[in-house]
């Protein structure tokens, strides 16, 4: 056997180059055989990463200790540098990591916080946005594929331009106002488009479902225990603890129950999709489980718009399917006998109370009357983000007579038609409209008889009921993590149903952002 050349070297670099760049990414080993010309330089990198390691896990455990405010942003950078790390080897695992740790963040210090003034890193701000910029590039590259817009992407900017302009004049001032519709529209919307490209294929969706599924699980099981023993580790926010009587308020992980059952119930149609596509009984029982502990979590949030969104997602879900229609609509009708007949038990109870209380429709029903007087101040582009409050305050409207306490409109359609006027409402519809039309248009042609959509686009239609129905009951511009997952799961289904932002052939013949 001859020795090898320089030439021969080049083009074994060549090869491994070539390597790299597929399409389907390498996992940790596979990428260290490929990037290192030896195994012995690869043991003594791994020997590096331990000892680096062990180095940082003391200077944490040291700084826990004598300085906890640099422990914060040691952790922060550490669990954000972790997640940007994984995109290197899999941007889709980073992904879902992203999308299983975002309702942690606030619990196990992942937030940047920076000086006053300074808009705070956090970990859903940093790791979306990076992300989102590294596929951007690899598009930019010709790495991945340029996708044809669909309606929806077409809507998207008569959306937008009006929100920005409407945060632009926000009631706290222009940086408050983009930060504020940053985090609840445009973080979702990036995760629209991070899934667009990285769920290429119709298998591909069932793996962004499960860690949705299983991150609405745990909130589900925390809102359980809040519920009916009061113990709250992971609480957000100061806000009232009790509805009333025993009726606790729960605000497990996004700290109000209209956000919460509203994440749930974006959820509950894709747990009912893996017990569908299920390869064993035990995994569609485990599936089936998990569906039924979501919904019990919706029902103890005890708001009526997320008992409301986890009802109407699966029933649209099984009026589509005719197999699933076969299931739900007995237990529907069982349910139905129950609560005519226990209805009547009820009277006098917390439960009564709270479901049959008509003080919050009331109160709906006036910031209606007072939202549209103050519209038609600025009927066009709206007032300005964040301003209902102060104005309907002037107009002597106040939350439950709270003095101290701004009103909210508690209607994110009102919400938006106050803030920015004909313009932004018209283009928030125009979006809901073109998101319904591209599933709609892609998902007729893919019918598998004259009546019925694809299974993928069956459960997306029950979501996007889910969603849009409960938030005219309350303000979407503060539930950002269901509209994440809300967005990310659109995306994620329209990418499995045309395929998404799969690698080019150019990709194994050029420089790439990994090499």
């Amino acid at each position: 056997m001859g020795a090898r050349g320089p030439l021969a070297s080049r083009s074994s670099n060549a090869e491994k180059r070539k390597t790299l760049s597929k399409s389907k990414p390498l996992g940790y080993d596979k990428a260290m055989d490929t990037l290192v010309p030896s195994r012995k330089t690869a043991h003594w990198l791994n020997a590096l990463v331990v000892l680096v390691g062990v180095l940082a896990a003391t200077g944490l455990a040291w700084a826990l200790l004598y300085q906890p405010e640099l422990a914060d942003q040691l952790i922060a950078l550490s669990a954000i540098g972790f997640t940007l790390a994984l995109i290197y080897f899999d941007p889709q695992i980073a992904f879902l990591v992203w999308l299983f740790l975002i309702p942690f963040a606030p619990f196990f210090r992942f937030d940047l916080h920076m000086p006053a003034g300074i808009p705070d890193l956090s970990y859903t701000r940093v790791v979306g946005s990076l992300l989102a910029v590294y596929l951007f590039a690899e598009v930019a590259l010709g790495r991945r594929k340029f996708l044809t817009p669909t309606f929806f992407e077409l809507t998207l900017p008569f959306f937008l331009i009006p929100l920005v302009w409407s945060a632009a004049r926000g009631y706290y001032g222009w940086l408050w106002g983009l930060q504020s519709v940053f985090d609840a529209f445009f973080i979702p919307l990036l995760a629209y488009f991070i899934a667009r490209q990285l769920i290429t294929r119709p298998e591909d969706l069932p793996k962004m479902a499960k860690p949705l599924v299983a991150i609405a699980l745990i909130i589900a099981l925390a809102v359980i225990v809040e519920q009916y023993t009061g113990f709250a580790p992971f609480r957000i926010g100061n806000t009232a603890r009790v509805y009333s009587g025993d009726i606790r308020k729960v605000g497990s992980f996004l700290g109000n129950p209209a956000y919460i059952g509203l994440a749930l119930a974006v959820v509950a149609p894709l747990a009912i999709m893996l017990a569908i596509e299920g390869r064993t009984p035990r995994e569609k029982i485990g599936f089936v489980l998990a569906l039924i502990i979501v919904e019990i979590g919706i029902f103890s949030t005890f708001n009526r718009s997320a008992i409301l969104g986890g009802l109407v997602g699966p029933l649209v879900f099984s009026f589509l399917n005719r197999r699933l229609l076969k299931y739900v609509f007995p237990i529907l009708v069982i349910l139905a006998l129950l609560v005519g007949l226990g209805w009547n038990a009820l009277e006098n109870t917390s439960v009564r109370t709270r479901l049959g209380s008509t003080s919050p429709i009331d109160y709906r029903v006036e910031a209606m009357r007072v939202g549209l007087e103050i519209h038609k101040t600025a009927p066009y582009l709206g007032v300005g983000w964040g301003w209902f409050g102060r104005l309907a305050a002037e107009r002597g409207f106040r939350d439950n007579g709270l003095v101290h306490v701004l009103p909210s409109p508690h209607n994110s359609y009102l919400n938006f038609l106050v803030s920015g006027g004909y313009a932004l409402l018209g283009g928030y519809v125009l979006m809901i409209l073109g998101l319904a039309m591209t599933l709609m248009a892609i998902g007729w042609p893919r019918r598998k008889t004259r009546r019925f959509f694809p299974l993928y686009i069956q459960m997306a239609l029950g979501i996007l009921v889910a969603y849009f129905i409960p938030i005219a009951f309350f303000d979407n511009t503060f539930s950002s993590y269901a509209n994440l997952i809300f967005f990310a799961v659109m995306g994620g289904v329209i990418s499995a149903t045309l395929g998404g932002g799969s690698y080019t052939d150019a990709a194994t013949l050029q420089p790439t952002l990994r090499s």
